[in-house]
């Protein structure tokens, strides 16, 4: 299965390329890598999740996406890996994430977040969509 990634880190500003053909723009001025559009063959997803149990029930399960996050960038050498969690108008988290990747089809890309451990131990609702990109860019730093 061919896959690149982009997860907003729950560290921010983390961000790790795991190299796999994919295609990047230039640097631009300002230092960031602007990635106009999925890989060669590739297609778009995001995945949305939020919490279904309550956090205690969570927590060891959130550690453990993270390690699956980790070892994804430190271990394969094709992907791109970002990943990160949605907060609310006051900057509280909001009990979800939030992942935007390229997949050569829905089931890869399905196939794919079935790995991570909150979707294995059902601490999460998700929702996979497709995504179509009809203006900008996706800027890495």
């Amino acid at each position: 299965m061919t896959m690149v990634v982009l997860v907003e880190s729950f560290m921010p500003k983390q961000l790790v390329g795991v190299g796999f053909g994919f295609s990047k723009s230039q640097p631009s001025k300002r230092g960031k890598t602007l990635i106009h559009a999925a890989p060669d063959g590739m297609k778009w997803f995001i995945k949305t999740e939020q919490f279904c149990k309550p956090y205690p029930q969570v927590k060891p399960y959130l550690e453990a996406h993270r390690e699956w996050v980790r070892s994804l960038r430190e271990h394969t050498e094709q992907q791109i890996v970002v990943s990160g969690y949605r907060v609310d108008e006051n900057d509280k988290p909001g009990g979800g994430g939030l992942m935007i990747f390229a997949a050569q089809d829905y089931d890869s890309a399905e196939a794919f977040v079935k790995n991570d451990p909150l979707i294995k131990n059902e601490c999460v609702d998700y929702q996979l969509n497709r995504w179509i990109p009809e203006t900008g860019d996706i800027s890495l730093e």
